[in-house]
């Protein structure tokens, strides 16, 4: 039961992380047209992803929480490491 649950917590840390990183990306303005004349600058792309870092940065930390915990569980489940 403990290395199932775990192994559940690994999982949805990685979704964590990927949600974080998915986060500061989607922050970057999008063109209203794939045309050259429509482009974003650097400055606003950088802008932009500056704001959402501290978001992003925070749900990746949560999800590297839950995958170290996940880990700590499985390891006490099969009895390794001087925590069992």
């Amino acid at each position: 039961m403990r290395a199932r649950l775990g192994l559940i917590l690994i999982a949805l840390g990685a979704l964590g992380i990927l949600w974080g990183v998915f986060h500061v990306l989607d922050s970057v303005p999008k063109p209203q047209k794939r045309e050259f004349a429509y482009r974003t600058t650097d400055f606003q792309a950088r802008s932009a992803v500056h704001d959402s870092f501290a978001g992003g940065l925070a749900r990746a930390m949560v999800g590297l929480a839950l995958m170290a915990w996940g880990g700590r569980l499985r390891k006490q489940a099969r009895g390794e490491g001087p925590s069992a």
